[in-house]
């Protein structure tokens, strides 16, 4: 959701994706190879539970680079506010504690 997200941020609203160049950027912020099926139930269970809408890409209508069976992703309003939420709380800045000296007692 946050990769979605951050394409919105920088091309505008409303922007579905397709799901090898989710696939690809995942993989690399997790330097680990995805399974196809496992990344692709992870993102159906993102739809169902409403963060994220599901768009074939029927005549390469959406996104002309992209393959025409490709699934095209796109964030609901849900989805778009848990992300910024989530954006937001990494980078707030971390509480640093500093601990006291023990005194020991004689």
């Amino acid at each position: 959701m946050l990769t979605i997200h951050f394409i919105e941020m920088n091309h505008g609203l409303h922007m579905p994706v397709n799901t090898s160049y989710l696939r690809k950027k995942v993989e690399l912020s997790l330097c680990k190879e995805l399974s196809r099926n496992h990344f692709l139930v992870s993102l159906r269970t993102l739809a169902e539970n409403g963060y994220l809408v599901y768009q074939p890409n029927t005549e390469k209508a959406l996104n002309v680079n992209a393959r025409e069976n490709e699934s095209m992703w796109q964030l609901t309003r849900t989805g778009r506010q848990y992300a910024e939420t989530l954006n937001s709380a990494r980078l707030r800045p971390k509480r640093s504690y500093n601990r006291r000296k023990v005194l020991k007692r004689k």
